[in-house]
Order: C-alpha cells, then sequence, then structure tokens
C-alpha cells in the first residue's frame, strides 16, 4: 500500500466517523420532535449509527490513527419544530451519510473497508427511504444512493 493510499484510506474514515458522530447528534434533534410513535425507529437509527462509528473509530484505531472525537454541536441544516420536519431531518441525515459512504467507498482499496462502505452505503440508503416514504416523497428510493447530484 502507497502512503498515498493510506492517506485516502485514511481521510475516508476519519470523514466518515465525523459524518456518524454528526448524524447521531441530528438524530437527538429528530428524537427531541419526532412523532411519539416512531420512538423505536428513531432509537434504533441513532443505534445503528453509533454500533457503525464504533466500528469505523476501531477501524481507524487499527490503521494507526487517532479518532477525531464527537463535536458538542453540529449544524442542523434547517430548523426542526415539529414532527414532520423531523422526519424531514431524519432523511437528511440518511441522504448525508449516503453520500458520504458513497466516497468512502471510491476511495479506500482493501475489500474489508469496500464491504463495510457498502453495507454503510445500503443501510443509510434504506433508512432514507424509509423516512421519505413516511412523509410521501416520491420516489422514495434513489437509482444512485449516495449521488450527491440526486
Amino acid at each position: 500500500m502507497t502512503s498515498h493510499t493510506r492517506r485516502t484510506e485514511s481521510s475516508a474514515l476519519l470523514t466518515a466517523i465525523e459524518s456518524e458522530n454528526a448524524a447521531i447528534f441530528a438524530y437527538g434533534v429528530v428524537a427531541a420532535f419526532s412523532n411519539p410513535a416512531r420512538v423505536n425507529e428513531v432509537a434504533t437509527h441513532t443505534a445503528a449509527h453509533r454500533a457503525r462509528r464504533d466500528a469505523l473509530v476501531a477501524l481507524s484505531t487499527d490503521a494507526g490513527e487517532t479518532p477525531p472525537t464527537a463535536a458538542a454541536a453540529y449544524e442542523i441544516p434547517f430548523p426542526v419544530t415539529d414532527a414532520v420536519t423531523a422526519a424531514q431531518l431524519a432523511a437528511q441525515i440518511e441522504s448525508d451519510t449516503a453520500v458520504t459512504y458513497r466516497a468512502f467507498v471510491e476511495q479506500v482499496d482493501t475489500d474489508q473497508l469496500r464491504t463495510f462502505g457498502i453495507d454503510g452505503l445500503t443501510d443509510a440508503a434504506i433508512r432514507g427511504a424509509g423516512w421519505r416514504s413516511a412523509l410521501g416523497t416520491a420516489p422514495s428510493t434513489s437509482a444512485f444512493p449516495g449521488d450527491p447530484a440526486s
């Protein structure tokens, strides 16, 4: 593995950790405003992001990197004031996470990391489709999940 490849993979790992930290924070906002009937779904999605972040931290540490710690707060892209805007934020979280994992897959060279990235992309696409479906957004899926132009 060349030093350039190592730097690129390291950057991809660190960026994905930051993305997951932001997702975890934003799901806290979603939880505060979400429809009470969705409490289990929100908790499950938050736990999935935490588990993926923890796995990324382990991968980063194993690669000799110092993983970033979560910031005290992250910018929310729009005001969240009710259950509808909470669901919109959840859909945005998953879209943003999918974009991160698509880039991740493009930047890593090992089968282990590519599989990890594809799993992250797939999971985010499925969760995002669920939120978009709940919002009545059509189509609820994207032909190319994680494509920033979609």
